[in-house]
């Protein structure tokens, strides 16, 4: 079956409407607007994967007493939805990604990997400011900060 390719690849986000631009070798730096905020998207490609990382999906203060609680949480998203990863990453902000086999990938997989993103964006973006704020977090949505 065929591999995407990195000509295929901006293509595809070209035909789908987005600005990007190549970052590195097989690197795309993109984004998308989901209800509650702007993503930055890298988007990665190899032989084997297409791999799409949010990163910051959301950026914490780090705060070590509330760790553990947000630490389990994160773990707890990631058993309810395995197609997605959720971690922190080296900075301490809380990143998303989706790694999706470079096999046959045509542009209505590509379509359905971006739409699968954008929603479980949005959806997880929900489910950990609604655990911040059962924790003691307060988030300002507007200055888009932790306070």
């Amino acid at each position: 079956m065929d591999r995407c390719t990195g000509s295929a690849l901006e293509s595809y986000l070209a035909e789908y409407g987005w600005a990007y631009h190549a970052y590195a070798e097989q690197q795309w730096k993109t984004g998308f607007h989901g209800e509650a905020c702007h993503f930055p998207l890298l988007i990665l490609l190899s032989d084997t994967w297409l791999s799409f990382h949010v990163d910051p999906f959301l950026q914490l203060p780090i705060d070590w007493e509330s760790w553990p609680e947000i630490a389990l949480f994160l773990l707890e998203l990631n058993s309810r939805h395995p197609m997605l990863k959720v971690g922190v990453s080296q900075h301490g902000h809380i990143e998303l990604s989706m790694d999706i086999l470079n096999r046959g990938m045509d542009y209505e997989n590509f379509c359905l990997a971006l739409s699968l993103l954008g929603f479980y964006a949005d959806l997880i973006y929900d489910e950990i400011l609604s655990h911040l704020d059962q924790i003691g977090f307060r988030y300002s949505e507007s200055l888009q900060l932790l306070t």
